[in-house]
């Protein structure tokens, strides 16, 4: 696995362009300076930027080989002395999975969601509020009870069964 600054890297030094050649590849979509940020992992793209970046070489969202990259700030962490207290947005990338109210389960590489059935592609910001249960190593990490609540962290770690 590989992050997805170097991913693209690697894409763009195969075409041959630079970062300035890239941006006038994406129409101007995407600036030098968001692509030297991406490259270097310092920013996550939206799923808007990624496809943009596919597109100008070639590829598809379909195509763009997701379980190898790692869209996360480094490792998944690991979630010690849970407490009742709300898990925010910013703690999903830490998450393998997430499941919604709607029976939806969504793999999760670092800001975006790949729906496990269709293969759709979603920024977590939009699945956020819809998330039923967030589970990380086949433990869940946090849980809602009905759409309104807040998303929890579980206070034992429970174990489910693949």
């Amino acid at each position: 696995m590989y992050r997805f600054g170097e991913w693209l890297k690697e894409n763009r030094r195969l075409s041959g362009w630079s970062q300035v050649e890239l941006s006038e590849k994406t129409f101007g979509e995407i600036s030098q300076p968001a692509i030297s940020q991406y490259e270097q992992n310092r920013s996550v793209p939206s799923i808007a930027d990624i496809d943009h970046l596919a597109r100008a070489f070639g590829h598809t969202l379909a195509t763009v080989p997701w379980d190898a990259i790692d869209f996360g700030y480094g490792a998944k962490r690991s979630v010690t002395k849970l407490e009742r207290r709300r898990f925010d947005l910013k703690e999903l990338p830490q998450a393998d999975s997430v499941r919604t109210f709607d029976g939806k389960t969504y793999e999760l590489h670092g800001f975006i969601g790949i729906e496990k059935a269709s293969g759709e592609a979603v920024q977590l910001t939009q699945l956020y509020y819809r998330i039923r249960t967030v589970v990380c190593d086949a433990h869940v990490l946090a849980k809602r009870k009905n759409p309104d609540d807040e998303l929890i962290h579980v206070k034992k770690r429970k174990r489910i069964r693949q």
